[in-house]
């Protein structure tokens, strides 16, 4: 199974990491249907560091195809 890590910026400014099951593709459109029309979400490719992504990684688990959660406060970065 493919996870994507998407970083969602709220219309507020704030920003949040998501993570997703399924294709890079797939992995937009499901956050994108999550979160608030005029919020925007974006593929992360690289820009954690190692204890970020880590911990991202780890938040995998009981992730499922088509599934999309928030994992900011998992990945210390709420």
């Amino acid at each position: 199974m493919e996870a994507h890590l998407l970083q969602v910026t709220t219309d507020d400014g704030e920003c949040q990491f998501w993570l997703a099951a399924g294709t890079e593709e797939q992995a937009v459109q499901l956050v994108l249907d999550a979160i608030p029309e005029r919020w925007a979400a974006k593929l992360m490719h690289g820009g954690l560091t190692a204890r970020e992504e880590a911990a991202a990684l780890g938040l995998i688990v009981g992730l499922v195809p088509g599934e999309a959660r928030e994992v900011s406060r998992g990945i210390g970065l709420s």
